[in-house]
């Protein structure tokens, strides 16, 4: 098979597996078979809980188990995120009001909002809506974005950033290091932290270069004021690494893994 023939074999196998996903995802959709898990920040500094995040999950019983890294691509492509979004942040911010009414009142809650969210819809009215519904006070949540998707209408994205900011949420971009942004790019953008990916965080250990990049983006971070977070932490010693070079939040197996609400208020609940 020559390297054409391959090409568009691939194409063909990509367009079946996108219309299988748009089945599935319609079906999901339609029968309410997301659902949400949880999994816990922890303070470097006082090994405190300080928050989860948020995220969905997808089990269909005539599917099967559908991951995020597939499922979330296909939503934002078809639109369909605009609708299970609203869902999420719905469901993300009632399972906090449950948390806070069990004493868990210190906790902030991490949603991840896509670009699709905030270009084709109205994000910021959404969430600041649903925190008075569940009289969930601004300062509980904490919004996340993509550093790739910075470079979608970057000032309609600055706009929707600048006003969580003024309503007291903070903002964070996610897997911070890979989505090539500039520095001189993210100087238009009112952020409070940095989420470090875990393809850094994985090699931390034994790869001199991914040191050296988790090394910067936390000297940079506390120069100019940003929380860091770690993501993917699965060995203690990524871990005491991480505590030595002054970063602020860990996430990651090594902590526990992603879970129901109410295991995690089980795990978790003073």
């Amino acid at each position: 098979m020559n390297a054409f023939n391959t090409l568009e074999s691939t194409n063909s196998v990509n367009l079946a597996r996108w219309h299988e996903l748009e089945q599935i995802m319609t079906d999901a959709m339609q029968n309410n078979y997301f659902r949400m898990v949880y999994q816990p920040l922890v303070s470097l500094a006082s090994g405190k809980l300080v928050g989860f995040e948020s995220l969905v999950r997808c089990d269909s019983p005539r599917f099967g188990v559908v991951g995020p890294d597939e499922f979330i691509p296909h939503v934002e492509e078809s639109g369909m995120i605009l609708d299970l979004g609203d869902w999420i942040f719905e469901q993300s911010l009632s399972d906090l009001n449950q948390m806070r009414q069990l004493g868990m009142t210190d906790l902030a809650i991490s949603l991840n909002i896509s670009p699709v969210q905030i270009l084709d819809g109205d994000v910021f009215s959404k969430v600041m809506g649903l925190l008075e519904k569940h009289n969930i006070p601004p300062q509980a949540i904490k919004v996340e974005l993509t550093e790739t998707a910075l470079i979608h209408s970057p000032a309609k994205i600055a706009k929707t950033f600048e006003n969580f900011h003024k309503e007291g949420v903070k903002v964070w971009i996610d897997d911070f290091g890979t989505g090539y942004a500039s520095l001189g790019l993210l100087r238009q953008f009112d952020i409070d932290g940095l989420k470090i990916d875990r393809s850094f965080v994985s090699g931390i250990a034994n790869n001199n270069e991914d040191f050296t990049l988790c090394s910067a983006i936390i000297a940079m971070a506390q120069r100019l004021g940003l929380e860091t977070v770690a993501e993917g932490i699965e060995e203690n010693e990524q871990l005491q690494i991480l505590e030595q070079l002054g970063c602020d939040i860990a996430q990651g197996y090594l902590l526990d893994r992603p879970q129901t609400l109410s295991k995690s208020i089980e795990i978790w609940a003073p």
